[in-house]
């Protein structure tokens, strides 16, 4: 189980990367503004008034003839091609021709040209992802050049494979640093939509306090995350706080213990109409236990809970009361309305989540379901369960 507040964790991210957007002003910086327009972009999109402010700037700054001298901003230019058309301005025909021409005058052996270093490789690929095939084929061909090194560079040259359209074979390698370990955490975020994520997760939590996200003139021995890793550890962050991992969200909700119990198996290994048919079962089996009724479904539920049109002109108590119930109090009205619908709740979960599942063949389109809306059947069992035993006593 993942421990570490990512929402809270997202938010210190950000803080950070604010702090990198405020150093521009003092130092500017292209490759490190382009990963901060990818950051503010993959948040808010382009109604984002951090990514729009860095793209004026971005573009204000290709403007410049000098820009066009120096190799380190091939890299800036061809991201801003793809800056531009994610805001709908793209750039023109003598600006990309220039800028991939400037590509493939670049060494790839040299050791200090762009091809070398992955975060400036993966710039190339975004804009490169807006041009024709006959580009992309050349990109892809000169990249397979480089497809060695350590695991995070590896990872990151994959996904500037998959940005063109391709289908790259990730190494069998296991994280060996910090890098390592968010650029595969990244990966699983941005490609890997079906995949348990939790593994990743947990990796980074055993090394997140090894991490320093901002620059301190206090000595400390942590490691300074670059700008780009700090945009990828944020791009994953905001994957999972926007659709969180489901197995996540099932360890993290504190369920029933006989409802996580139950259904766990069943829902880690992606069995989420069994893991909530094996907890309505367990719902069932509970009644049966608090009433000694050897009924079944609605008949039961009524033994124990009540009939749902009860009222106070007929009303008899019910075997379990989820409130005081009492007859005498002003407000017993809205008990009354309290217990009938905990009644009418219980017997939906019946009605509406075990009966469709235990009568019908599971590849029926209506009848499937998905990991959320498994999560949401077995909170509302686990709700029903808490109040059952909070008014008994009785564990299931």
């Amino acid at each position: 189980m993942v421990s570490l507040n990512l929402f809270q964790y997202q938010a210190e991210v950000k803080r950070a990367l604010l702090a990198r957007k405020d150093e521009l002003n003092q130092e500017w910086d292209p490759f490190v503004a382009s990963w901060l327009a990818y950051a503010f972009l993959r948040e808010g999109g382009t109604t984002s008034l951090l990514a729009q402010e860095v793209f004026e700037r971005l573009e204000a700054w290709s403007q410049e003839e000098v820009v066009w001298q120096f190799r380190r901003n091939v890299a800036p230019l061809l991201f801003l091609i793809w800056l531009k058309e994610q805001f709908n301005r793209p750039a023109g025909q003598a600006f990309v021709t220039r800028a991939t021409k400037a590509l493939w005058n670049l060494n790839p052996d040299d050791k200090f040209s762009p091809w070398r270093y992955p975060e400036q490789v993966f710039l190339i690929s975004l804009g490169i992802s807006t041009r024709g095939r006959k580009t992309q084929s050349r990109f892809v061909k000169t990249l397979s050049t480089q497809m060695r090194g350590s695991l995070g560079r590896q990872v990151l040259l994959a996904a500037a494979l998959k940005e063109v359209g391709e289908a790259p074979v990730l190494p069998s390698l296991s994280p060996t640093d910090a890098t390592d370990v968010i650029v595969m955490l990244w990966w699983a975020e941005r490609y890997e939509e079906s995949t348990n994520k939790t593994h990743r997760w947990s990796q980074f939590e055993n090394i997140a306090d090894t991490l320093l996200l901002q620059k301190s003139d206090v000595f400390d021995n942590r490691r300074v995350l670059s700008e780009w890793e700090l945009v990828l550890l944020y791009e994953a962050l905001i994957g999972q706080t926007n659709k969180p991992e489901p197995i996540m969200l099932f360890d993290y909700y504190p369920l029933h213990s006989r409802v996580r119990q139950i259904a766990g198996e069943d829902f880690k290994q992606g069995n989420y109409l069994g893991a909530v048919f094996e907890a309505c079962k367990a719902l069932e089996d509970y009644l049966k236990r608090i009433s000694g009724s050897s009924r079944i479904g609605v008949a039961l539920v009524e033994d124990v809970l009540g009939k749902p049109n009860m009222s106070s002109h007929n009303f008899s108590a019910p075997l379990v009361k989820v409130n005081p119930l009492d007859t005498t109090s002003t407000d017993f009205v809205s008990q009354l309305d309290e217990q009938k619908g905990f009644s009418s709740m219980t017997i939906g979960v019946f009605q509406a989540f075990r009966n469709p599942k235990g009568h019908q063949p599971k590849d029926k389109n209506w009848v499937g379901i998905g990991a959320y809306e498994a999560l949401d059947q077995l909170v509302v069992i686990s709700l029903v369960m808490k109040r059952l035993q909070d008014a008994t006593g009785i564990i299931p």
